[in-house]
């Protein structure tokens, strides 16, 4: 397949998983009016329009040196007419701002000006069908950004900032003011590039990406390299063993990593309906040359299923990843619905923080057209750290080598001679369970869930300082060290500030306290996260839970 088929056929991978419009999948009230009951719902609801500017009330010691802005993105419009969403993952992007200023905090919220939302708009109604909630009598959709949410992550980019989402075009926006600029190009030849969420960077300016193309029985995906001027440098469609749900991947220094899992595309009346669970095939860890494409290795696995990735390694001719390992697709397939509709019959898994080895040995490469049959190796290991948790993020600018000297400090104090650097996330704590501030050597309860069963406790995972003393599958993992944010509160993705001259690393978290009806965020010292956060900030109004986001220094 070339180019233009893979462009081509993209759009229909939105819409051929569309083959009914029963009466029972459509949208319905009593779905939002269930879910309303529950307390923590407040975080489901969406917003009706643009958060004008407010300034935030502020409390502890906001460094002043720290100013910047921090951006996050999620789904925001979940309702219209009378008529409410089915999944998290079809609302409308809205980019949220936070200025941080000499210790004065400022918010405002924006709307992104997609296609589909202003058509909506005018309508006053919905009019197209989403990934996961059937419209009826929807308009037809032309191309992948008929259906384009924007609502997934940001990206700064040449001054501006991009809204990505799974499977469209980035949309860019004023970094300053959130207004939509219009629909990213990559070249005519592009138009219409799927372009996952969760770009990587190169080091010399551009990025790597990926998409996927699973029409008509395909498996097939798409790896691609931006160039630093955003022309397409490199790109190359290569065959799958299933067609598997991907959101992210991971980096190493010569390899490009993908967890090819056992949720697998087939048929359903939406995107998300399509994917079903088949623990009967394994998954399998996908690793490509960034040099060359078509080398590359295939490591089959136990059944499972990831959205988001830590750090990647490679040491004595091994490849080690960290990633959030769910047991099933649970979270994508009910989970998420749930959410919105009330209907959580079963509590879904949550993700673990594993690591996973292979060797980098076994030779192979692969023509762009070959399937991966008779090329598999059963050498995989898989560490368990036992600490449920989810949005890993660590210090890329250590990954990468392009350390200051606040960074270099930071990796002294942290245990920086390990060969992973000390990794942040969020994860769901009982109140029953939880010693706030505590620190442990892996001995988290997976049962223990939250009120809400969303995270309300800020991990981080530490390192031995001393890596000679650990193998390659404990990766030198001495304890972690965890926050609870509280009761009723619900805790977004901690975005990493890498240290400089001025000022040490931070975590900067953004959460909603659904008992009071507020959300805020909060500041804590990346070397000391179980002290609490050292500055807060909140305010009367109740922003819609996002994914992921952006901190970009002033």
């Amino acid at each position: 397949m070339d180019r233009r088929q893979f462009l081509a056929g993209s759009a229909a991978l939105m819409t051929s998983a569309v083959w009914a419009s029963s009466v029972d999948k459509l949208l319905a009230l009593d779905s939002a009016q269930t879910v309303a009951r529950e307390p923590w719902a407040i975080g489901f609801s969406g917003a009706e329009g643009d958060y004008q500017l407010l300034t935030m009330q502020v409390s502890g010691e906001w460094p002043a040196q720290l100013n910047g802005n921090l951006y996050r993105n999620g789904p925001a419009k979940m309702s219209r007419a009378g008529k409410a969403y089915q999944h998290w993952f079809d609302g409308d992007g809205m980019v949220q701002q936070f200025s941080v200023s000499n210790g004065q905090i400022q918010h405002q919220a924006k709307f992104i000006q997609t296609k589909k939302f202003k058509v909506e708009e005018a309508a006053g109604a919905f009019k197209y069908t989403t990934a996961g909630t059937v419209i009826p009598n929807a308009l037809p959709i032309r191309n992948n950004d008929d259906l384009n949410v924007a609502n997934t992550s940001l990206l700064p980019r040449h001054g501006e900032l991009l809204a990505l989402w799974e499977a469209g075009s980035p949309y860019r926006l004023d970094a300053q003011t959130l207004t939509t600029l219009g629909v990213k190009s990559f070249g005519d030849k592009f138009k219409g590039l799927p372009f996952s969420a969760h770009p990587l960077d190169d080091g010399q300016g551009g990025l790597w990406n990926f998409g996927v193309w699973y029409v008509g029985g395909e498996k097939q995906l798409l790896v691609y390299q931006v160039a630093s001027d955003d022309s397409i440098a490199r790109m190359e469609v290569i065959e799958l063993p299933q067609a598997s749900y991907l959101h992210a991947f991971a980096q190493s220094e010569n390899k490009l990593v993908f967890y090819i899992s056992s949720c697998v595309y087939e048929e359903g009346e939406t995107y998300i309906d399509a994917f079903k669970w088949r623990p009967e095939l394994p998954s399998q860890l996908l690793v490509i040359d960034k040099a060359d494409f078509k080398a590359r290795q295939l490591h089959p696995l136990p059944a499972g299923f990831v959205f988001h990735f830590g750090q990647a390694i490679e040491k004595n001719d091994e490849l080690s990843v960290q990633l959030c390992l769910y047991p099933n697709s649970a979270i994508l397939t009910q989970g998420m619905k749930g959410l919105l509709t009330g209907e959580r019959k079963t509590k879904t898994p949550h993700a673990e923080l594993v690591t996973i080895t292979v060797p980098l040995t076994v030779p192979l490469t692969v023509a762009s057209k070959a399937q991966f049959a008779e090329t598999l190796s059963s050498s995989a290991r898989i560490n368990r750290s036992g600490v449920m948790m989810e949005f890993p993020q660590f210090s890329q600018h250590i990954m990468s080598k392009k350390q200051t000297s606040g960074e270099k400090a930071f990796a002294e104090k942290t245990g920086g001679a390990s060969a992973f650097v000390p990794l942040f996330g969020v994860g769901a704590r009982s109140d029953s369970a939880v010693n706030s501030g505590s620190s442990s050597n892996f001995k988290y309860e997976a049962e223990s869930d939250s009120e809400s069963g969303l995270s309300n406790t800020l991990y981080c995972i530490h390192n031995a300082k001393d890596s000679s003393k650990h193998s390659a599958d404990t990766l030198g993992y001495a304890s972690y060290s965890e926050f609870y944010l509280g009761k009723g509160k619900i805790a977004e993705e901690p975005l990493y500030i890498p240290a400089i001259e001025q000022h040490e690393a931070y975590l900067l978290m953004t959460w909603l306290d659904y008992h009071n009806a507020q959300s805020g965020l909060s500041l804590f010292r990346a070397s000391d996260i179980s002290a609490g956060p050292i500055a807060s900030a909140q305010m009367n109004r109740v922003l819609p839970l996002g994914f992921h986001g952006c901190f970009i220094e002033a």
